[in-house]
C-alpha cells in the first residue's frame, strides 16, 4: 500500500476570492503569501498586501468581467503582469516600481480581464 501526504496550504496564506455584484476588501497579514485567484464579475475586490510578505515568487491568478481589482503591495515587491486583456486596463501607480526591479520577491499577475481595471499600488 502506498499512501502519499498532502500539504494543505494555510488558507491565511492564499487569497480565494469568488465575488459577484459586490465589493470586497481583504487585508492579508500572511509572512509567507503564496498567491491565490480572485474571480469577478460585476465587482470591486481591494486586497492590501502591504502587511504581507513573500518568499520567492508567488502567482495570483485574476478573472474579471465588468470588475475592478485593487493591489496594495509592499515597496520591496516586483510585479509582473500576464493578464489577457479585452477593453481593460491596468494602472501601475507605485512610486518606486523601477527601483523594486531586482527584488527577489516576485508576485506575477495573471488571467483575463475584460471590460475591467486592476490598479497596483505601494504603501508609500
Amino acid at each position: 500500500m502506498n499512501l502519499q501526504s498532502t500539504i494543505i496550504p494555510n488558507s491565511e496564506d492564499q487569497i480565494n476570492i469568488n465575488s459577484v455584484f459586490s465589493n470586497i476588501d481583504k487585508p492579508m497579514i500572511s509572512k509567507e503569501f503564496k498567491g491565490g485567484k480572485i474571480n469577478n464579475m460585476f465587482a470591486t475586490t481591494q486586497v492590501d498586501l502591504s502587511n504581507a510578505d513573500l518568499t520567492g515568487m508567488a502567482v495570483l491568478n485574476i478573472s474579471q468581467l465588468f470588475g475592478e481589482v485593487t493591489l496594495t503591495v509592499p515597496a520591496d515587491w516586483h510585479v509582473e503582469t500576464d493578464i489577457s486583456q479585452l477593453f481593460a486596463t491596468i494602472d501601475d501607480y507605485r512610486e518606486n516600481k523601477y527601483r523594486a526591479r531586482n527584488s527577489e520577491k516576485v508576485l506575477v499577475l495573471k488571467g483575463t480581464s475584460v471590460f475591467a481595471n486592476i490598479e497596483i499600488h505601494n504603501n508609500i
